[in-house]
């Protein structure tokens, strides 16, 4: 018997030969439904590929605490498949499903999927190598995010892209916009210089109603997007190659191409 995390990429369409495979084995599927959105995806569709399936529509508290050992136990006797959006050990952390399984001796094979971070740097022209680490913009709620804001200043001065995740509370019924993430980083931004730089609001990654638009971070509230999942990447300076895939993917306007020429980089290394 198998544990199988699969990941369903962000599209129906990103479902990969080996994860129908694995969903074709189960004896119960269960579907996070709680980490991201993926585009066309349905039960149903899971349903038609194994219509013998138990299949489970998993919120958070069905994949973490007390549940973890019943899902175990159950995968002793049984192939169990966990679909999880994007790639499933990036997308979202089922690490100590994972731990738990492994150490009680139950087979465990993941099957990866297309993961927004590839996919962002990938549609947008972007070089991987040069993102710094990433982060998650929350509602400043309880709290302020200032940690983001750090993020992105030391990524900033070591000259290194941020790519923003947007919070999403999919049991709340709640999706962050790249409208209100461009609010929130410029109220936290201290040293007010994000209004200055160039960033990219991407909308709905990897799909057929993939919108990119390039612009200084306070521009890219005059653009429609499609709708959840968003996310944003600011930007360091640019290599041309970069600058030139922004211009033609993401339509930077030549009055932000023009700021490249004058010391781009020192609005982010003043200290």
């Amino acid at each position: 018997m198998t544990l199988y995390f699969v990941g369903l990429g962000l599209s129906s369409g990103h479902l990969t030969l080996e994860a129908i495979d694995a969903i074709n084995e189960a004896d119960k599927i269960i579907i996070d439904t709680y980490t991201s959105i993926v585009y066309g995806f349905t039960p149903e569709l899971i349903a038609s590929i194994n219509p013998r399936a138990e299949l489970v529509l998993a919120r958070r508290k069905d994949l973490e605490g007390r549940s973890i050992k019943d899902i175990v136990d159950e995968a002793k006797r049984k192939n169990i498949v966990i679909l999880v959006p994007g790639d499933p050990f990036i997308a979202t952390t089922h690490d100590a499903i994972r731990i738990e399984a492994l150490e009680r001796g139950v087979t465990v094979k993941t099957i990866h999927g297309v993961s927004i971070y590839s996919v962002a740097a990938s549609s947008t022209g972007l070089q991987i190598y040069r993102f710094g680490k990433t982060v998650t913009l929350v509602y400043p709620e309880a709290f302020k995010p200032y940690s983001t804001i750090k993020t992105i200043y030391e990524n900033l001065a070591r000259n290194l892209h941020t790519l923003v995740l947007l919070d999403l509370r999919l049991e709340e019924n709640k999706a962050m916009r790249i409208a209100e993430a461009v609010d929130i980083l410029l109220e936290l931004d201290d040293k007010g210089i994000l209004s200055k730089i160039i960033a990219v609001g991407l909308s709905r990654a990897g799909t057929a109603e993939q919108v990119i638009h390039a612009d200084l971070l306070s521009g890219l509230k005059k653009y429609d997007y499609p709708g959840p999942p968003e996310c944003i990447i600011i930007v360091a300076t640019p290599h041309p190659v970069e600058l030139d895939a922004l211009k033609l993917i993401g339509g930077l306007p030549d009055t932000v191409i023009n700021m490249i020429n004058n010391n781009y980089s020192k609005l982010f290394n003043r200290g």
